[in-house]
C-alpha cells in the first residue's frame, strides 16, 4: 500500500484508513507513512492537513537538501537515510517528513528500513508523543549512519593494506578502490552537513511543538551523534588522502628505482660504446688489424663495465 496510517490509541497503536488522519489527530498522535510522493493518498494528506503548496512540491520532487522550513501551523523537514543493499554499494534514500501538531507525515519512495524500526518501537508503546515520534525517527537514521561507517573503515584498512603491502604492479585496483572510498565519503559528508543543521534548529526549539520540558535533551543527543558522524566521516576522508599520497610518493620512488637502474646501465653500456668507437674508426693510421689491439680493446671493456657495476654498486645505485 502507498499509505498507512497509525494512530497511538491509549492502550495500543491501531491502523486506521488513512482519509481518517484529520479526525483522528485530534485525541490521538498519528503517524501517516506514504511510499509513493506522488500517490492520491498524499495529495489527499496534504488538502485535509493544509500543507504548504511548496513543502508538497518538495515532497514530490525528490533530490533536495536536508533542510527543516517553517510554516504557518507545521514544519517540513528533508533528512536522508543510507542504506547498504550489497557490499561497497551504498544507498541515498530522501525522507521528506511534514510535522504539525499530533501528527507526522513521512513520505519517501520504496520501503526504508529504519522507519520499520521506529515503527516496532511505536507499535511497542515506546513512542508516546508525535515529538518522541519525530525524535525516534531522525535519531534511527542517524544511527545507521554509524553502521556504514563501520563497513566504510573496514573498507580504508583493506584498501590501506593493499596499497602499503601489495604488489606495486596492481596498484590500478588499488587506486580505483581508493577514489571510490572517496566518492562514498563526499556523498555522505554533503548529507550530513546540512543535517547537523536541522538538529541545530531543534535543540534551539525552532519548532514550537517541541519547546516541552526535557524533550530538549533528545534532540542535543541527536545534535551529537551528527557531531560525531560527521568528525569520522572527516576522519576517514583524511585517512584515504593520506593513502593516496602515500601510494603516489611508492609510485615515485618505484620510477625512481627504475630510472637509477635504467641509467646505471647506460652509463656502463657507454664505456663499450666509447671502446668499440674507438677502435671502429677507418683510419689508416690505426693498425686495425692488430691482435693485440683486440685484445687490448676486449680488456679495457671488461674492466671498464666491471669497474663500473662495482662502483655502481658500492654507491647502492644498483
Amino acid at each position: 500500500m502507498p499509505a498507512r496510517l497509525l494512530v497511538k490509541e491509549p492502550h495500543a497503536v491501531t491502523d486506521q484508513p488513512p482519509d481518517q488522519l484529520s479526525e483522528m489527530r485530534g485525541e490521538h498522535p498519528c503517524w501517516l507513512d506514504i511510499s509513493d510522493p506522488r500517490s492520491e493518498e498524499f495529495e489527499l494528506a496534504a488538502t485535509e492537513l493544509n500543507l504548504h503548496p511548496l513543502a508538497v512540491e518538495d515532497a514530490q520532487n525528490r533530490h533536495q537538501r536536508p533542510k527543516i522550513d517553517e510554516y504557518d501551523d507545521h514544519y517540513f523537514i528533508v533528512v536522508y537515510a543510507l542504506e547498504e543493499p550489497s557490499p561497497d554499494v551504498i544507498n541515498q534514500v530522501e525522507l521528506s517528513i511534514f510535522f504539525k501538531h499530533n501528527a507526522i507525515v513521512t513520505v519517501h519512495e520504496g520501503s526504508l528500513a529504519a522507519l520499520q524500526k521506529v515503527e516496532k518501537r511505536f507499535r511497542d508503546g515506546k513512542i508516546g508523543s508525535a515529538g518522541l515520534l519525530l525524535h525516534a525517527i531522525l535519531d534511527t537514521i542517524v544511527d545507521t549512519y554509524f553502521d556504514i561507517l563501520d563497513g566504510l573503515g573496514d573498507r580504508v584498512e583493506l584498501i590501506e593494506a593493499m596499497v602499503i603491502d601489495g604488489d606495486p604492479r596492481d596498484s590500478h585496483t588499488s587506486i580505483r578502490e581508493l577514489f571510490r572510498l572517496k566518492r562514498d565519503l563526499l556523498a555522505i559528508r554533503r548529507v550530513i552537513a546540512p543535517e547537523r543543521d536541522v538538529a541545530a534548529a531543534l535543540v534551539r526549539g525552532d519548532i514550537r511543538d517541541l519547546r516541552e520540558p526535557g524533550r530538549r535533551a533528545y534532540f542535543q543527543d541527536l545534535y551529537d551523534h551528527i557531531i560525531r558522524v560527521t568528525d569520522e566521516v572527516d576522519t576517514f576522508r583524511d585517512l584515504v588522502s593520506n593513502v593516496v599520497d602515500a601510494h603516489l610518493a611508492a609510485v615515485s620512488n618505484r620510477l625512481n628505482e627504475v630510472m637509477k637502474v635504467l641509467t646505471s646501465v647506460a652509463t656502463v653500456l657507454l664505456i663499450l660504446n666509447v671502446v668499440t668507437g674507438f677502435f671502429g674508426q677507418n683510419w689508416d693510421f690505426i693498425p686495425y688489424g692488430s691482435q693485440g689491439l683486440f685484445w687490448l680493446s676486449m680488456v679495457v671493456m671488461i674492466v671498464g663495465t666491471v669497474g663500473a657495476a662495482w662502483y655502481f654498486k658500492r654507491k647502492g645505485w644498483l
